[in-house]
């Protein structure tokens, strides 16, 4: 499969390869569910916590209305012999079959003094409304199944620490007609979702389109400054060699978010610590306000790089970011964050007249292959990314190719290729195939229709930034591509090509 590359990933890059604050906890078991088709009450009511929910069925979070109804024995495995055909499709069913409600009891005691309470989904596919304690959480329309979203619950949080917490999720619209083409009549692609589910050459259609909260969901307790997205570059100069003893320095970039939640304007430190060094950068945030700081730049003396499967070791550092307000005893939030060091850039080879990939200096001879999906209904697990990538390493591949008709994939699987030394060529979510390239008689739109798609361009552009900030500081992450077989529409390809990734990677 052909691509259109964009850009190349900032040259030189810090990962981030566990991310994690000072208290954070998920929200991932004990969920329950039932389709919106079987309750009449508002969201209102169903967060009540007093109201009943003894007769919902266990729900499988994160996952899929298709991942609960196999776990409960209502379908049958639709991976096995021909059982999706079994299935209900979507499309014929309508919609509300699959739209369903996920209720989920917690324990939180209501916030004390400066303590403030953020609820994040890390990804939900397509669209929802939330609830807590009777209360609407989100105010604006949340779609996208690219798209993280965090919420201050501080002020929703129930005096006597009982919760409830309940989503009702919508699939997406349109769902797109699986007639046997590549991404089904080529609809699924007018929203900003993975295009496989209305079926492929490889895969039949997903008969919920995946709908779900398929990714995590968490909790986290700060101060009044929340930290959040930290970004961090390293300039790795000259060629250098696995063996050497002695290297020569690297320069450490950090920058990071800053959300201000209170009503009064907070002035602090940023800072962190690296060997027996501390760099730190005084700062003001105004209130309910967020802001972005940057500290100063730092020199690791001979450093210990993060190198490529074969070439060498995947060394890896730890330093923990966190903001602490004048007069403050402990960090009103922090990131611990694990990184490697590493550089990459392209040079235009003529013996191949086609680019050189170079990591640290060094020239990498490429053995890649294709990544669409390692399960078509979402069921990951940190320990099943890593086997996965261990495989291919142990296969002697050095590359990944993320294929533009699925995922953005998950943190944990970059964690995997920081581990093993594994490049990742990631593509933006657009397919020639449902996205115009060329005519189709099995699509509903003619091509230039297509070349359109999706019909929201903002949000589009607005997951695009918020994956690229997820994933960015991973040393494995090579190369962005706009897609498969087929750039995005202007109106996309040229922010994210001239704005948002210089700017956010």
């Amino acid at each position: 499969m052909n691509k259109q590359v964009i850009i190349l990933v900032a040259f030189v890059s810090m990962f981030s390869m566990r991310l994690s604050a000072q208290n954070r906890y998920e929200l991932n078991t004990e969920w329950k569910c039932l389709p919106s088709t079987e309750i009449k009450d508002s969201g209102e009511r169903i967060s009540d916590p007093a109201y009943s929910v003894s007769q919902w069925k266990a729900a499988v979070v994160p996952g899929t209305v298709l991942t609960t109804l196999l776990e409960n024995g209502e379908i049958p495995d639709p991976f096995y012999g021909m059982n999706n055909n079994r299935i209900p499709d979507i499309y014929h069913t309508g919609r509300d079959y699959y739209t369903y409600w996920f209720v989920k009891d917690f324990r939180e005691d209501a916030p004390k003094n400066n303590e403030q309470v953020w609820l994040t989904f890390r990804g939900i596919n397509y669209s929802c409304e939330i609830y807590l304690n009777g209360q609407k959480v989100n105010k604006e329309v949340y779609e996208s199944m690219y798209l993280r979203k965090t919420f201050n619950i501080t002020k929703l949080l129930a005096n006597n620490g009982n919760n409830r917490l309940a989503v009702i999720v919508y699939p997406p619209n349109p769902v797109g007609n699986p007639n046997g083409g590549q991404g089904g009549d080529g609809t699924i692609a007018r929203n900003v979702s993975h295009q496989y589910v209305a079926g492929w050459d490889w895969i039949q259609p997903i008969r919920d389109r995946n709908t779900g909260i398929w990714d995590k969901v968490y909790i986290e307790k700060t101060g009044n400054v929340n930290l959040k997205n930290p970004h961090i570059v390293t300039l790795v100069p000259g060629k250098r060699l696995p063996e050497d003893q002695q290297q020569e320095d690297a320069i450490l970039k950090v920058t990071a978010e800053l959300e201000n939640a209170s009503n009064k304007s907070i002035s602090g430190t940023v800072r962190y610590t690296i060997g027996n060094d501390v760099v730190s950068q005084a700062i003001t945030i105004p209130a309910n306000a967020e802001t972005e700081v940057t500290l100063p730049d730092y020199t690791i003396k001979n450093p210990k790089l993060w190198w490529v499967s074969g070439y060498g070791e995947q060394n890896l550092y730890n330093i923990k970011l966190e903001f602490v307000a004048i007069g403050g005893k402990i960090a009103s939030d922090s990131e611990l964050v694990s990184f490697g060091v590493r550089e990459i850039q392209t040079q235009w080879n003529d013996f191949t007249r086609s680019k050189q990939l170079l990591v640290n200096g060094q020239k990498i001879f490429i053995k890649g292959g294709n990544w669409i999906i390692s399960d078509a209904m979402l069921r990951f697990s940190k320990e099943r990314y890593d086997a996965e990538i261990r495989y291919h390493r142990d296969m002697n591949l050095n590359l990944i190719r993320i294929w533009g008709g699925a995922l953005t994939e998950r943190p944990e699987f970059y964690e995997a290729c920081d581990k093993y030394g594994m490049l990742v060529l990631q593509d933006f979510w657009f397919s020639g195939d449902c996205n115009g390239r060329w005519a189709d008689p099995a699509k509903l739109d003619d091509q230039w229709t297509r070349r359109n798609y999706p019909d929201n361009h903002n949000l589009a552009l607005e997951s695009a930034a918020d994956m690229i900030k997820m994933i960015r500081n991973h040393p494995s992450l090579a190369m962005w591509c706009g897609g498969n077989e087929i750039a995005p529409p202007h109106d996309i390809l040229t922010p994210l090509k001239n704005s948002l990734l210089p700017k956010l990677d």
